[in-house]
């Protein structure tokens, strides 16, 4: 939004007696959000601006009204998407530091050496899955509706490595492996009864997994999980 808008979302609002306290309350926003509106941080979406025209009484055309020409509004917008993707560039930078900040240097080379080592791990083994797929599949005759329980061998695998990355016990996708097993034994054994009752030791195994790496960690004196900082933390 270009400061001309923004100036006269201000005098519209003044116009009719609000505070941005009392615009926000009505349109169910933060003041914070109408406060980044009238200094042209941010841009109303639609559903609001046709609030604030009915809420002002004006149109849609009154209240967006601007001088500046296509290209300048082009620009505005690269700006702002550029100013964004900057913002989150740093935001992920913070996220990196803070991700370390608590490992030892030697530590933080292991954990990164053996992170690489996992993607790459996990790429082959789920290549050669595919391939060793195919390659049964069309060599050996009623395949195609038994092998694919070897997609769930590289999520096993690979969460070995998880678990020397981390040096604990609860990435290892045990119940992934009760799976493949149970599967395995069921496709080509056609047994399903009472293989089932395998199942009972998957919450036993984190029952177990839990305290042995509190304790491990405890031992070790380590009190972050750099992993701890993916996902969640960038959303």
């Amino acid at each position: 939004m270009n400061i001309e808008i923004a100036n006269r979302l201000v005098e519209f609002r003044k116009k009719n007696g609000l505070s941005q306290e009392e615009l926000a309350d009505k349109l169910g926003l933060s003041r914070q959000a109408v406060s980044k509106w009238e200094r042209a941080e941010s841009s109303p979406d639609t559903d609001n601006l046709i609030c604030l025209a009915k809420l002002y009484n004006v149109s849609l055309d009154e209240l967006l009204q601007t001088s500046q020409d296509v290209d300048e509004i082009a620009e505005n917008v690269k700006e702002k998407e550029s100013e964004k993707e900057n913002s989150i560039k740093e935001l992920k930078e913070k996220l990196e530091e803070k991700r370390w900040a608590n490992l030892p240097p030697e530590e933080q080379a292991r954990y990164k050496k053996f992170s690489m080592f996992d993607h790459v791990f996990t790429g082959v083994l789920y290549f050669l899955a595919v391939a060793t797929y195919f390659t049964v599949s069309f060599l050996v005759e009623g395949q195609w509706q038994k092998l694919w329980v070897i997609f769930l061998v590289p999520i096993v695998l690979s969460s070995i490595i998880s678990c020397i990355k981390k040096r604990r016990f609860s990435p290892f996708a045990f119940p992934v492996l009760v799976a493949l097993v149970y599967l395995t034994i069921g496709v080509y054994l056609n047994i399903w009864h009472p293989t089932w009752v395998m199942f009972i030791a998957v919450p036993l195994f984190y029952t177990l997994a839990g305290p042995l790496d509190r304790a491990i960690a405890e031992k070790r004196n380590e009190k972050v999980d750099p992993d701890d900082f993916d996902d969640e933390d960038e959303e």
